[in-house]
């Protein structure tokens, strides 16, 4: 009986020093998180030709969603959900923010046009960006709503 409670006892023990150790995960794990996604999205090795739009394709092996949340949550990302009313979403405008986004690393992540909305838009759909970026890169963020606001706004 003794040893049989010692067995549980040291199970038990050995279970609650691993969540306390090891249990919360860092902002030092999100960011390897965030920063596998990119590099999986960046190496053109990655793309395969799909047979029903002609495009090339990735099947990326995490989502960088909720690591980019914790990061924020911590302090060590800024968010913003950007949408330009006078800039319309085109094939252009998202050349653009994408060719921006791979020449300016201060920026860690960036989405355009979401295609989970709810209430799809009758008329000329405006250009919607989710970006983040440290906060000492704000500038950078700024530069690029100029820039597509002065090249694309109507």
């Amino acid at each position: 009986m003794k040893i049989a409670l010692g067995l549980v006892f040291g199970f038990a023990l050995g279970l609650l020093t691993y969540f306390v150790l090891f249990g919360r995960t860092t902002t030092k794990h999100h960011w390897k998180i965030v920063e596998k996604y990119i590099a999986y999205g960046t190496d053109s090795a990655n793309y395969k030709p799909d047979a029903a739009t002609g495009l090339s394709v990735a099947t990326p092996p995490v989502d960088p969603a909720p690591s980019l949340a914790a990061l924020v949550a911590a302090g060590e990302l800024n968010y913003v959900d950007l949408v330009l009313p006078t800039a319309p979403h085109s094939r252009e405008a998202t050349q653009y923010w994408m060719k921006f986004s791979q020449t300016h690393k201060e920026i860690v992540y960036m989405t355009g046009n979401p295609s989970f909305t709810a209430f799809p838009l009758a008329g000329t759909q405006p250009l919607h960006l989710n970006i983040w970026f440290r906060a000492s890169d704000a500038p950078v963020v700024q530069t690029l709503v100029r820039e597509l606001e002065g090249t694309y706004a109507k």
